[in-house]
């Protein structure tokens, strides 16, 4: 007789975190085990058949994104082979993305957003974005990172409408705009400065700080191909963080993103 197999035999730690669509879900997880390098580039990923069952899903959301991680290059599937993670992850993918969403649930916390403010505006209002193209049309987003409802991280965003037209269209309700991004182009390039300021009002008054206390911020730039594609602004209250950086040559570089 044929055993029923287990998920827990499958893949135990592979689950979706029940916010947002299906699709949503699945590719949410897929990612995060690329972005943290528990799948390293060229790790042979489980059979649809295999990941439907453990993730409790049927097979066509499944399909459906790993059709776009395959669009998007983060993943290979080869014919009678399998499905495989991107050997170009290692290189641009995930290095020096601060994966928020992962570092608040490592902490045993909840993790949450909240949109704060989405609009199209003139590439004039990018904060002098110098890679945006003059007179071209921008989203710009605000949003808050939290962690057991409390606000942790703020986060401004631009990303240029004409590389990624469909972005115009997507309200950001139920998915971060990094994850959104991350599974539809690849990241090919990133430039990522950190720097110590002072609150102003606006962001003071989003984190529950006083006006001018430290923060420390990361401004991250990335390109897809050889296209500028987004600027980021994440502003994290000083008391109560730091940025860490290791490498060792003999640790892959997708497990240091």
């Amino acid at each position: 007789m044929k055993m029923r197999r287990r998920k827990s035999e499958i893949s135990p730690d592979l689950t979706l975190d029940g916010v947002g669509a299906p699709h949503q879900q699945i590719e949410r997880a897929i990612r995060s085990k690329i972005q943290t390098g528990a799948w390293p580039p060229g790790y042979r990923i489980p059979p649809e058949e295999d990941l439907a069952f453990t993730l409790g899903v049927s097979r066509a959301p499944l399909n459906k994104v790993l059709n776009n991680l395959a669009n998007a290059k983060i993943i290979v599937r080869r014919r009678r082979l399998g499905t495989f993670v991107s050997e170009r992850t290692d290189n641009h993918a995930v290095i020096g993305v601060i994966d928020i969403r992962h570092k608040i649930e490592s902490a045993n916390k909840t993790y949450s957003f909240e949109l704060l403010e989405r609009e199209v505006v003139d590439a004039a209002q990018a904060y002098g974005w110098q890679e945006a193209v003059e007179n071209e049309r921008l989203l710009r987003l605000e949003l808050v990172h939290q962690a057991n409802g409390t606000n942790e991280v703020f986060e401004q965003r631009f990303i240029r409408i004409s590389v990624i037209p469909e972005v115009e269209f997507e309200t950001f309700d139920e998915v971060l705009p990094n994850e959104w991004l991350l599974a539809r182009l690849p990241c090919t390039r990133l430039i990522n400065t950190i720097r110590a300021t002072n609150a102003d009002r606006r962001i003071a008054k989003a984190l529950g700080l006083a006006p001018n206390e430290p923060l420390l911020v990361s401004e991250r730039r990335t390109w897809a191909h050889t296209d500028a594609l987004t600027w980021v602004k994440l502003s994290f209250p000083g008391y109560r963080n730091e940025f860490i950086g290791e490498f060792s040559p003999l640790q892959p570089l997708a497990s240091l993103g």
